[in-house]
């Protein structure tokens, strides 16, 4: 049984708090994104130079994905907001506890139904 939860005093600072590292993040893709531009254009760098090159633009690119998704987690996370689901356990759909939400605004599990799904084999 799933349950609304009705808006809560901090849902505004939250909601605010993603907003913000979701434009920091962007900002930053766009940043890695044109440094691997920049690296692919120096093409003419010797073969030690490229090898450094290459480390560099898979650190680059894994940065990328590691706050692609951390975009999309936010994203996710805005959206149950403006559908009133915010705070609510994808898993016993009990409210998520308000600490646990500051900590972790994307938190789509209260404490108990996480550590259960870590601990369960995964299929």
């Amino acid at each position: 049984m799933t349950r609304s939860v009705s808006p809560k005093p901090h849902l505004a600072a939250l909601e605010e708090s993603m907003l913000e590292r979701r434009r920091h993040l962007l900002s930053q893709v766009t940043r890695l994104e044109d440094d691997l531009d920049g690296l692919q254009r120096n093409a003419e760098s010797e073969r030690l130079e490229r090898g450094q090159e290459r480390a560099l633009a898979g650190v680059l690119e894994r940065l990328d994905e590691h706050d692609r998704s951390e975009v999309a987690a936010i994203d996710a996370a805005l959206e149950r907001i403006r559908h009133g689901r915010f705070g609510v356990c994808d898993g016993c759909g009990e409210a998520i506890p308000t600490a646990r939400l500051q900590a972790l605004p994307t938190a789509t599990l209260c404490r108990d139904c996480a550590q259960a799904r870590e601990a369960s084999p995964r299929r």
